[in-house]
């Protein structure tokens, strides 16, 4: 759950909301990715150009750009140097993480299709840069947290909660006092457990003992779980699943596969090509994990293991004298992944 108030349910105020949140997010998006490409410097006139169109449906383009993407990127990665590559790092990561925090804020508005494309923008530069990794967990289970697969999927998650609440200014549960909420009452300031009776920072300027106007709120407290649902629109914007577990088939057997996943090796595509657009829980049934091709250094033997339909690739692991490449495709039945959740 986010700190702070509880997002409005609906109405004018929701809107307002959704709208401030999500221009300010777009705005980050925007800064940290001009920022990185000044971070590049010169460099930056020579970044590979970006896949067009946005979206297809068409897996052979989507493919074949993808191929093309990965080498192009593979040939500029190797011509910046290590200390750019960490001063660009967090500029690309923040302004793609803000991308798909506007996205999940717009949804619904006008600016919703420049948040997406902001998120293939920095996804992008992100992948051909640092990769996006397919790891193997203790679970035994292959998992990704690409952003364009994940923010992709437009559900969200909602907590049934049971919860006390007790009021700001007594302390008493809600139902046994006499404090009207949202109504401004005064209140003696108080420094228990390190923290201010009245903003509840830890350092401020008000006096212990001396009463303050103070706006009478409800105080979650107590709180159990019951259940999390998956919604369409969740009442927090960003409580939204972060990861999901990928079916690599026979090839997730492969002990090279496995090892390469252990060593983040093993690398996901999708930033690089165009994606299918959109997963509402209206198509649950289709929907499927969108992982495609990933990469190789150029002009090395590869061993191919070639299954599947989405594939992934071992950059640079050497095997037998060989770099392997795997070739792994989450194609198979149209049944929803295991997913993650962030809470609400």
């Amino acid at each position: 759950m986010q700190a702070g108030p509880i997002p409005p349910s609906g109405g004018p105020h929701r809107h307002r909301y959704l709208d401030s949140n999500g221009r300010e997010s777009l705005q980050t998006a925007d800064e940290s990715y001009i920022a990185t490409l000044k971070a590049l410097g010169n460099r930056a006139e020579d970044i590979p150009a970006m896949h067009e169109p946005l979206e297809s449906n068409d897996d052979v383009l989507r493919r074949q750009m993808q191929r093309q993407k990965r080498s192009e990127w593979i040939d500029f990665t190797a011509t910046i140097d290590q200390k750019t590559l960490e001063e660009v790092e967090p500029l690309i990561r923040q302004s793609e993480s803000s991308a798909v925090a506007a996205l999940n804020y717009l949804e619904d508005h006008e600016l919703a299709e420049v948040a997406h494309a902001a998120i293939h923008r920095a996804a992008f530069i992100r992948r051909g840069l640092f990769g996006c990794p397919i790891v193997l967990r203790e679970d035994d289970e292959f998992w990704t947290n690409c952003s364009i697969s994940m923010s992709h999927l437009r559900l969200g998650t909602s907590a049934g909660l049971i919860s006390d609440f007790e009021c700001s200014i007594c302390g008493k549960l809600v139902e046994n006092c006499d404090h009207i909420m949202n109504e401004v009452y005064y209140k003696s300031a108080a420094h228990s457990d390190g923290k201010c009776s009245i903003c509840g920072a830890t350092t401020c300027e008000h006096e212990a003992g001396k009463a303050y106007p103070t706006v009478a709120y409800s105080n979650a407290r107590n709180m159990g779980f019951e259940e999390v649902s998956l919604v369409a629109r969740p009442r927090y914007p960003q409580a939204r699943i972060i990861e999901e577990s990928v079916d690599l088939g026979p090839a997730g057997d492969d002990p090279r596969v496995r090892r390469a996943a252990q060593q983040n090796f093993l690398n996901c595509d999708g930033c690089l090509g165009p994606c299918r657009g959109f997963n509402d829980m209206q198509n649950w049934p289709d929907i499927r994990t969108l992982v495609p091709e990933t990469a190789t250094a150029p002009n090395d033997e590869l061993v191919e293991i070639n299954d599947l339909d989405v594939r992934s690739v071992v950059k640079n692991k050497r095997e037998d004298n060989a770099i392997v490449r795997v070739v792994a495709d989450f194609a198979g039945p149209t049944s929803a992944p295991e997913a993650r959740p962030a809470a609400e």
